[in-house]
């Protein structure tokens, strides 16, 4: 039977990684663990090689208003889009995003040689825009990194190359460890001083 990420994280550090009784922030012991996993996949691939990196890939329909909002996306790898009704996807080129306007004009983007662009909008968002306005019938997708959602209980990661699924662990460990020696440090500086006043105001 496989260990959980908790279990091993316990193992490697000590940290109860498992546990339920409240940290010192307050949170339970497993929700640490849990933000560390997801943050350790982050890191994890963004470091990946192109190769693994393509394990990480989901698809993002395009609005029929053109853009959809970049925010709590990852990388973009690439973008199609429908050349005519239950037509093929052609590949999106790449376009400055100065250029954009000028990807509204026919002979700069066509349905057989689409652009997009990223760049804002007026909510503030990083958005990416796709020149033909995609329809229902002639859709966009956006390529792109997915970011997992992890959790202590589990054994693997969804949508994530196995062979670096332990790096994901060993970062998470790191942290765990990290967490470890601050609170170790903060007994031997304050545990004196609070041993101290205890018996002062006894």
């Amino acid at each position: 039977m496989a260990w959980t990420f908790g279990d091993e994280i316990k193992v490697l550090t000590g940290y109860d990684a498992m546990g339920s009784d409240d940290s010192i922030s307050g949170e339970d012991f497993y929700l640490h663990t849990n933000q560390w996993l997801m943050d350790g996949a982050k890191e994890v691939i963004h470091l990946l090689p192109p190769k693994l990196k393509e394990k990480c890939v989901t698809a993002t329909g395009v609005g029929t208003d053109f853009k959809v909002d970049l925010d709590g996306l990852g990388e973009v790898l690439y973008v199609t889009r429908e050349n005519a009704d239950a037509g093929y996807l052609v590949p999106c080129r790449k376009i400055l995003s100065m250029y954009g306007g000028l990807a509204t004009d026919a002979y700069y983007a066509t349905v057989t040689d689409p652009a997009y662009w990223i760049d804002g909008d007026n909510s503030g968002a990083s958005t990416l825009y796709v020149k033909p306005t995609p329809t229902a019938n002639q859709p966009a997708i956006v390529h792109h990194i997915a970011y997992p959602s992890i959790s202590h209980s589990d054994t693997t990661i969804a949508n994530f190359p196995d062979e670096a699924e332990y790096l994901v662990v060993l970062r998470a460990s790191i942290t765990a460890a990290e967490h470890l020696l601050a609170i170790e440090e903060d007994a031997e500086v304050y545990g004196p001083v609070i041993a101290s006043l205890k018996v002062q105001y006894q």
